[in-house]
């Protein structure tokens, strides 16, 4: 008797159902949303992202990048997260650095305020490397996604009043195909991008 033909259309079947559920899954969440977790003080003068993504704040009071008194950026994640120590401490030397550049790389405010910076990494999902290359052989594109969000705040360094606030959850996206092979690296580029929009939200008044 021969069982190769039901076996192959079985196997078919199998990952057009995997393909169906994968691609439901996306749809259903493809924007993260930015997490709520209390850090930001002002949480409730944030405007929200159509899409959820960010909500963010700025105030009218000028900010001098280059007078950033301190970066630091704590970590809010559970310890049953699955993020080991190395990762974790990975992680935020990552965001606080990508912070500290970007900072640097803008423009000096001249009577603008100095500041210092806090920050937080609220959730991290990281990428199955084997599910991908799975997914990728038999699908062409590596299903599992990886990000992150973060909640930041710049506050007045003497008077420690919020001069914007931010709160960016981020899922990277296909076109950068190498990080999904890497457990971490979609929630690295995840901080890098957060540090981006901080930037850009300073910039705008600064």
């Amino acid at each position: 008797m021969n069982l190769l033909p039901i076996s192959k259309s079985l196997f078919a079947r199998a990952l057009r159902l995997l393909f169906l559920v994968s691609v439901t899954g996306l749809a259903a969440c493809s924007t993260m949303q930015a997490t709520d977790t209390g850090f930001l003080k002002n949480r409730g003068e944030l405007t929200t992202s159509k899409d959820g993504g960010m909500a963010y704040y700025r105030s009218p009071t000028p900010v001098d990048p280059h007078q950033v008194r301190s970066i630091s950026v704590e970590w809010a994640m559970p310890i049953d997260a699955g993020v080991s120590e190395d990762e974790r401490a990975r992680l935020i030397s990552t965001l606080k650095a990508a912070i500290s550049r970007e900072a640097e790389a803008l423009p000096q405010s001249v009577g603008g305020h100095p500041v210092v910076i806090r920050a937080v990494i609220t959730r991290v999902e990281s990428v199955n490397p084997v599910l991908n290359v799975l997914t990728s052989v038999f699908l062409t594109v590596p299903l599992d996604r990886g990000g992150a969000a973060v909640e930041i705040q710049v506050l007045d360094a003497d008077t420690l009043q919020p001069l914007a606030s931010m709160a960016h959850a981020y899922f990277v996206p296909i076109t950068e195909f190498k990080a999904r092979f890497f457990a971490m690296a979609s929630a690295e580029l995840a901080l890098n991008a957060a540090a981006v929009e901080l930037a850009k939200l300073l910039r705008e008044k600064s």
